[in-house]
């Protein structure tokens, strides 16, 4: 409900748009059904932890800043079907660099590479929408970049 009150101002009464959720819910939730840890794609199971990374930003370099160029390019054509937000796992993340990096005729990096999680923290450093989220049980460690402005 829209409701005017003096001076052309409009007032909006909250209870007409539902709870937004918060960058680091909507990531979680995209983390658990990317990895399809549970039988309900929106929860993470009992006994998974669940870490934001914020911290460990590499300093700016040119490759950084075209690596971060392609991955804002690609956001579209890494929306999940279960949680609807654009995501890249490590894998998906790893074929983007490896593409710029076999541009500049550099030597790939491979699955497991500590590069992968520090270039993905890089350009989550970017944008307050760019969660990146890794969930841990034991040794498993499973990472995720969320762009959580991209939600359908």
């Amino acid at each position: 409900m829209v409701t005017a009150a003096g001076r052309g101002r409009l007032i909006y009464d909250l209870r007409d748009y539902p709870r937004m959720a918060r960058p680091a819910d909507i990531a979680k939730r995209a983390a658990a059904a990317y990895y399809g840890l549970s039988g309900d794609p929106k929860k993470v199971p009992k006994g998974w932890d669940v870490e934001y990374l914020r911290g460990d930003v590499p300093p700016e370099t040119p490759f950084l800043v075209e690596l971060g160029a392609l991955i804002g390019n690609k956001w579209n054509e890494n929306i999940g079907s279960e949680s609807r937000t654009a995501r890249m796992g490590e894998l998906d993340f790893l074929v983007y660099a490896n593409e710029l990096l076999e541009t500049k005729s550099l030597p790939k990096v491979t699955p497991g590479d500590p590069r992968i999680v520090t270039w993905m923290s890089y350009v989550a450093s970017k944008s307050e929408d760019l969660v990146l989220v890794r969930l841990v049980r034991g040794d498993e460690r499973k990472v995720l970049l969320a762009n959580t402005a991209i939600t359908q």
